[in-house]
């Protein structure tokens, strides 16, 4: 930080935090960061820090993330590269300077409205929100290979290794999801970019499209996964799954349904695993949204799984999604 800067914190960072902010900003190759600044906080980030930086006349998003990436099934170096690979096609906001292997990264301030689970129904955004997906994986990216089967097993190796309390039927749970793999991995079921980490807070609204942040989990992986990740979070109701599948292909078969019923399993295990997981270590130190709790979050994840293994229609999806029709786009 040179003497050209001062800096005016939002006064909800604690001092720690503040210490790594001005340590970020003194590293990054931005001319344009200097004078008077404002940073004030931005919702979401869990494991990282998202602060909105003001100067006289530009503003800047900057990401300041925790050292322990591995913790969190997150590959830095590939989370730039992905969000930098959906810029290129309108999906992000573009990234302006970073640094690794942290991982910290200014990106462009992009002005709209976060997406939440109401807003999505308010405003009818479920073909929007298809249509963005369905633009995204006809993008490319080389960032990794991204595998919620490999997230779950950290997740749940590490919560075990600090003896979290984990749900009763936790191991039938794992019996599913894992079954799911082995139904995935042995067929050719359509891969593409993908986000994984569908949160409907990680979407932009600019009225007539939609860009995505968060990239922490981006890459190459199963488009089911994909479709599943936001319709467990959004909690989709059967009518609302329908409409969003048919948006993203109008050729939805049986076969697709199925596949993303079996993934929205997956991904209610997954991310009640990673709640379970992180709570002890970023409970009193981020908190994505007012009124939200890690341990909340991990009860309505896993009652998404919940309602698919229990309904009965679990073998038939099993059958189902084995069926691969060769014009299926997931």
């Amino acid at each position: 930080m040179t003497s050209l800067m001062e800096v005016t914190f939002d006064p909800s960072l604690s001092p720690a935090t503040r210490e790594r902010i001005l340590a970020v900003i003194s590293e990054l190759d931005v001319p344009e960061l200097t004078g008077d600044l404002t940073v004030t906080c931005l919702s979401g980030g869990a494991s990282n820090v998202n602060v909105r930086i003001d100067a006289r006349s530009q503003s800047w998003a900057l990401r300041v993330c925790a050292p322990d990436a591995e913790r969190w099934g997150v590959n830095r170096q590939a989370a730039i590269t992905a969000q930098t690979d959906a810029a290129a096609i309108g999906l992000a906001p573009k990234i302006v300077a970073s640094l690794l292997p942290e991982g910290h990264f200014l990106s462009e301030f992009v002005t709209a409205r976060t997406v939440t689970s109401q807003l999505v129904r308010e405003e009818n955004l479920i073909p929007l929100i298809a249509r963005t997906l369905s633009d995204l994986k006809e993008g490319t990216t080389d960032s990794r290979d991204f595998s919620p089967f490999d997230d779950l097993r950290t997740f749940v190796e590490l919560g075990d290794a600090d003896g979290v309390e984990s749900p009763n039927d936790l191991e039938n749970l794992l019996s599913a999801v894992f079954r799911i793999e082995a139904l995935f991995s042995a067929r050719d079921v359509p891969r593409g970019f993908c986000h994984s980490d569908l949160v409907p807070q990680n979407f932009l609204w600019l009225d007539d499209r939609l860009m995505m942040v968060d990239f922490d989990y981006a890459g190459n992986g199963w488009v089911a996964f994909e479709l599943a990740s936001l319709a467990c979070q959004a909690e989709l109701n059967p009518e609302e799954t329908e409409l969003f599948l048919s948006s993203f292909d109008p050729s939805l078969d049986d076969g697709q349904r199925a596949r993303v019923e079996l993934m929205r399993v997956v991904a209610g295990v997954r991310d009640g695993a990673w709640a379970l997981m992180a709570e002890p270590y970023l409970d009193q130190e981020t908190i994505p949204l007012e009124g939200w709790t890690y341990r909340q979050y991990a009860e309505n994840n896993f009652a998404q799984a919940r309602a698919v293994v229990g309904s009965g229609q679990f073998a038939e999806y099993m059958k189902k999604a084995r069926d691969v029709a060769p014009t299926a786009r997931f």
